[in-house]
């Protein structure tokens, strides 16, 4: 019987002690690089990608050679460590870049946001894939990294999150031993700067200066610019109508359709003066606008939108600024028959569009549906109008 009753008491701990000690084996157990069967039934590495630049692989291929007798990977004097386990992306849904720049990192930038509008991608709504769904899209910016330490950090933490690489460096070196970290730990990458530098030292039969350019030149197209960009916001929103007469292009449109940052963006981007005025139904359009011996109505550009995406984005501004919040409070409070704003109202946006429209071809001005586009896209469709109808010879003098 006691026998019996040391058994019972012994028997549970002995149990939980074999399970703690497959935990912590487990655990101290060295990481094992995985490897997966191609078509041919071959045993390969899943981090080699073809994204390696010209003359990078054979640099890898040596190095592999050189340490096919040593556990020890010293490109460079440090040591990268294979097979480590990912920590991050815990959730399947969620997708990270991490970009890389040595300089400010737009063009980096530029380019995923151009590559990502390719596949439809919107931060609204998931994206069915082969492997599920895509429901958000994490963009990190490296800018002004300049060594290979910074660049080993970084990757480092790219390959904790099961991220993918994106870079650009003017330095032929470090674009090199940055594509073998990422190599080493792998990162899928993509080096935006190297292939197209290398055809064009084919093609020019010059060699790049490797040196991150970030200064802008002092020239006069810069000073150019910098008087387009006061002009424009002197003149936003029409609170300067008597400056439309010097302005290279007009925008008008009603409310929320997206005046005043496609005047900048235009600004800057081709260095015009440009102004903008709002048409709200109750309210007459400035005189200086109709004036069509001062305004060539070729340069004069009225933005329409779909009145379903106008509602959505009025109401969108609204709850941001708690105006439907207040609104519903004071009726409730009241209960008065208030009305409310008429701002998002289907009704009203549908003759506030309706007389925009009227002005618009009454004028002889330009109609532009903006409805689904970018701003980038509108400005380029502007600048190419003006091109086409070579508005600008007088302006040019």
């Amino acid at each position: 019987m006691m026998v019996g009753i040391l058994m019972a008491c012994i028997m549970p701990s002995l149990a939980s002690f074999m399970l703690l000690s497959s935990v912590v084996a487990f655990t101290l157990s060295p990481a094992q690089t995985r490897f997966h069967v191609n078509r041919n039934g071959e045993y390969t590495s899943p981090w080699r990608f073809g994204s390696v630049p010209d003359g990078v692989q054979d640099e890898l291929n040596s190095e592999a050679d050189a340490t096919s007798s040593s556990s020890e990977i010293e490109p460079n004097e440090k040591e990268y460590v294979l097979g480590a386990p990912s920590t991050g992306g815990t959730d399947p849904r969620e997708k990270e870049f991490i970009l890389i720049s040595d300089s400010t990192g737009l063009t980096v930038q530029t380019a995923m946001s151009k590559c990502l509008s390719q596949f439809n991608w919107s931060d609204d709504e998931c994206l069915l894939t082969d492997d599920g769904e895509i429901c958000k899209i994490k963009r990190t910016v490296h800018s002004f990294v300049r060594t290979e330490e910074a660049v080993l950090g970084i990757v480092q933490k790219a390959k904790q999150n099961s991220a993918m690489a994106a870079f650009t460096f003017a330095d032929p070196d470090l674009r090199a031993r940055t594509a073998t970290i990422c190599e080493k730990l792998g990162v899928p990458f993509v080096d935006l700067m190297g292939p197209m530098l290398l055809r064009m030292t084919d093609f020019l039969k010059l060699a790049p200066a490797g040196t991150p350019r970030f200064r802008v030149s002092l020239n006069a197209d810069y000073f150019r610019r910098v008087d387009a960009v006061e002009f424009t916001l002197k003149a936003d929103d029409g609170q300067a109508p008597w400056l439309l007469k010097e302005a290279d292009v007009v925008i008008v449109g009603v409310s929320r359709t997206g005046k005043t940052p496609l005047s900048v963006v235009l600004s800057q981007m081709m260095g015009w003066k440009v102004g903008n005025v709002p048409l709200v139904l109750e309210v007459a359009a400035p005189k200086q606008l109709l004036n069509t011996t001062e305004i060539d109505s070729r340069r004069v550009f009225c933005l329409t939108i779909n009145p379903k995406e106008l509602k959505r984005i009025r109401e969108t501004r609204l709850q941001m600024r708690g105006v439907k919040e207040q609104e519903d409070r004071i009726v409730s409070k009241v209960n008065a028959g208030m009305s409310k704003s008429n701002y998002a109202d289907r009704n009203y946006m549908l003759r506030d569009l309706q007389s925009a429209r009227n002005l618009c071809k009454a004028q002889n001005w330009t109609e532009i549906d903006v409805t689904g586009r970018a701003i980038e896209e509108t400005a380029v469709l502007i600048s190419e109008l003006i091109s086409e109808r070579n508005a600008f010879d007088t302006l040019q003098d």
